[in-house]
């Protein structure tokens, strides 16, 4: 019984603080790079395919999380149009996209192991906590919704896409510090890229 009850601990703290340890743990990988010398790709330069294609998903991933942000009335309603209609969970894909972004600009390929960790421990449960809770609270849209939607993957791209973006509702819901932290960490890895020379 006590030894559920420290499981069920660590993994409330898990999830209550699953945003500052992957930011840590991210940055410790960074630093760890930085420290053995892992030059980071170019991401102004089309022809160094890791770092254009890893600035790339770093944006689809923020566009991504941008449109969900000004849609989604949290603890308020269901979203289920927009990115709602593709995905049921758009602000953790957009999550994911930007860190396996980030991964190839830094360009040193055991960061993405570290990232599908981080996925599997902190969101996994993340995700099916709150699939549990929205069940419970919007019960038959739910249930409709589930039928309409796969976990991560489309069902369909031409269902419901349309929406009701709203700037305040993007601020409400913070995402601007994704925004800015995105920026500035692309911003900080061009940087390092144009001034290490090992």
């Amino acid at each position: 019984m006590k030894t559920l009850s420290k499981v069920s601990l660590i993994s409330d703290f898990l999830l209550r603080n699953r945003i500052r340890l992957t930011f840590f743990i991210f940055t410790l990988c960074i630093l760890k790079d930085i420290h053995t010398k892992v030059r980071p790709n170019d991401i102004c330069n089309i022809q160094n395919f890791f770092g254009f294609w890893g600035l790339i998903l770093v944006l689809f991933g923020v566009a991504l999380r941008s449109w969900a942000a000004g849609i989604i009335h949290k603890n308020r309603s269901l979203a289920t149009n927009g990115p709602y209609s593709l995905t049921r969970h758009p602000l953790y894909i957009g999550s994911f996209l930007m860190a396996c972004g980030f991964c190839a600009i830094i360009g040193n390929s055991k960061n993405i192991l570290v990232v599908l960790v981080i996925a599997l421990l902190f969101y996994l449960p993340k995700i099916r906590k709150e699939e549990y809770k929205l069940a419970q609270k919007f019960s038959e849209d739910w249930k409709k919704y589930l039928q309409q939607t796969y976990l991560v993957f489309p069902k369909t791209f031409l269902q419901n896409v349309n929406s009701s973006w709203s700037l305040a509702q993007w601020k409400k819901n913070k995402e601007y510090r994704a925004f800015i932290s995105a920026i500035i960490a692309l911003f900080m890895l061009k940087i390092i890229h144009e001034y290490s020379h090992w």
